[in-house]
């Protein structure tokens, strides 16, 4: 029997009750929590035959789980993604990969998938298989702000339960999307993290890097060439989708970015299974040096997702391996975005990396802020958010390396002339990092001596990367942190376009913090806001 979280083979079926069916699924995917959410996100009742769907499809032709992302034109594209088998065991069949979809459940039309494969593996002594096939499919000619149906198959005959998705609207429109990076597999964190995002209807969520963590981090390469595969984990992607998944990628466009643990020990800089698994909307790799960097607009809201990987100090496996495409392209959307006329108001920048942050962890990374820092500047970005920390921590407004305002939690920034505010919203499921040096406007107080500190080149930080060697010293910038807290957490952003042409436009950032304890969240049901600020602007949108 084919249910929305697993294979239950049809010889045990008959003699099993709905709670046999669950107590299973649980111990066999290691899912505690696998329906804990469904009468929150309006999911298939979780007591009672009707939730399980009799299927005769075998396991190479079952298909789960689903994930979306936006095309080129997020108005009028999606993709439609999905996967069979498991990684480490026999590969499945999967003969006829499709979508159909349509304006109701009848759908109408059907699209067969642009790509069905396994990961592509580099011969690299001791790295496990990749048996999980990945399809995916990118519907296009939709209309705006128009909610679709769908449903795949990996043989056409055999389908998943109906699933819905909506395209974004056109025009300037009051809208909410989440951000959160650092997301991992956890029953306990990861998961209800998820529920919550999928709990407040967001248009889309961007991940800013870290998403299964089947690789280590760093130490897979020389010289750029993979070289070593200790600690790599496909069938953590497996866990990862199996979570995000059923419970809410399916159906909001999951936008995703790369932290060091996606960089993999596989080919194109480690990257290869990461674009495998999610089709995105990327800048060609000839312009930016990079296979997974992207922009994309929702009404006066440009979104960039950049690779922190480039200029990072602190890792550095991939440091410098555009050559300087990537920083160059940033500043040509930057000024593109800024330009007259753009229709653009609030520009959002996400990246693994820390530019500032007094977590005792990590902390900032300064080969980042060095090379990234002055462009925001220039072009008055908005806001940036990153991961990698996992916690969270909100900066003053910072322009030119100095906080230019002091905003308790509930204030109000204007980023044309206050800067651009600093975001780490890194709390997605990981085990949390509790260290903080320093003091703060809120939150968690210091628990560690000294200043905070910086990762930096002994040499120099450039766009083609850094020299010399790495250290992790006094930073020289002090009192920037707003509000800080080690817990799970994400942001969540309500935008409310101008009103008229020339009007205020204002994108409201809240820090969301389920009821939780030590050893995960306890609750979904009232998630509190821990931290929020304005971000306000004089539109440029007449569209």
């Amino acid at each position: 029997m084919e249910t929305p979280y697993g294979e239950i083979p049809e010889k045990l079926v008959k003699d099993m009750t709905v709670q046999e069916m669950h107590d299973y699924l649980k111990a066999r995917y290691r899912r505690r929590s696998v329906l804990k959410g469904a009468g929150v996100l309006g999911l298939a009742a979780a007591a009672g035959p009707l939730f399980w769907r009799q299927s005769s499809a075998s396991a190479s032709t079952a298909s789960a789980p689903q994930w979306i992302a936006y095309g080129s034109d997020p108005t009028r594209q999606m993709y439609v993604s999905w996967s069979a088998g498991t990684a480490g065991g026999a590969t499945p069949s999967v003969p006829r990969p499709q979508v159909r979809w349509g304006l109701d459940s009848g759908y109408g039309r059907t699209e067969h998938a642009a790509f069905s494969g396994t990961v592509p593996v580099p011969a690299i002594s001791g790295e496990p298989a990749e048996d999980t096939v990945y399809s995916n499919a990118l519907l296009t000619g939709l209309r705006p702000d128009t909610t679709y149906h769908y449903s795949v198959s990996n043989d056409g005959v055999n389908w998943s339960p109906d699933t819905r998705f909506t395209t974004a609207a056109a025009g300037a429109t009051d809208f909410r999307f989440t951000m959160v990076g650092d997301e991992a597999t956890s029953d306990e964190s990861s998961l209800p993290i998820a529920q919550v995002i999928a709990a407040l209807r967001p248009r889309f969520n961007v991940v800013v890097g870290d998403l299964s963590y089947a690789g280590n981090g760093s130490g897979y390469y020389t010289n750029g060439v993979p070289t070593d595969a200790s600690d790599f984990g496909p069938a953590s992607w497996d866990d990862y989708l199996g979570i995000v998944g059923p419970v809410a990628a399916q159906s909001i466009p999951w936008q995703v970015g790369v932290g060091n643990h996606e960089m993999e020990p596989l080919d194109n800089f480690g990257y290869v299974g990461f674009t495998t698994r999610f089709p995105q909307a990327y800048a060609p790799q000839s312009v930016t040096g990079s296979p997974v960097v992207k922009a994309f607009t929702y009404g006066n809201v440009a979104v960039i997702q950049l690779d922190g990987n480039d200029l990072s100090a602190e890792l550095s496996d991939n440091n410098g391996y555009t050559e300087g495409k990537q920083t160059a392209w940033l500043a040509r959307r930057l000024a593109e975005y800024r330009s007259p006329w753009s229709g653009i108001d609030f520009i959002v920048v996400g990246f693994h990396n820390c530019v500032f942050c007094t977590n005792t962890t990590h902390g900032s990374d300064g080969g980042i802020r060095t090379v990234w820092q002055s462009l925001f500047d220039r072009y008055q970005v908005d806001l940036v958010v990153s991961g990698h920390v996992h916690a969270y921590e909100r900066s003053y407004p910072i322009r030119g390396g100095d906080v230019t305002k002091v905003v308790p939690s509930g204030g109000t920034v204007r980023p044309e002339t206050d800067g651009t505010t600093y975001i780490c919203a890194g709390g997605g499921g990981q085990g949390l990092y509790t260290g903080w040096y320093g003091t703060t406007g809120g939150g968690d107080p210091a628990n560690a001596s000294g200043p905070a500190l910086v990762w930096e080149w002994t040499g120099s930080d450039t766009a083609d990367g850094g020299t010399g060697t790495a250290e992790d010293i006094p930073d020289t910038v002090t009192d920037y942190s707003a509000y800080r807290r080690a817990n799970w957490s994400f942001i969540v952003l309500d935008v409310q376009a101008p009103r008229f042409p020339g009007g205020e436009t204002s994108v409201l950032v809240r820090a969301i913090d389920p009821t939780q304890n030590s050893s995960g969240i306890t609750s979904i049901a009232s998630p509190a806001v821990m931290d929020s600020v304005s971000l306000v602007r004089r539109s440029d949108f007449f569209g």
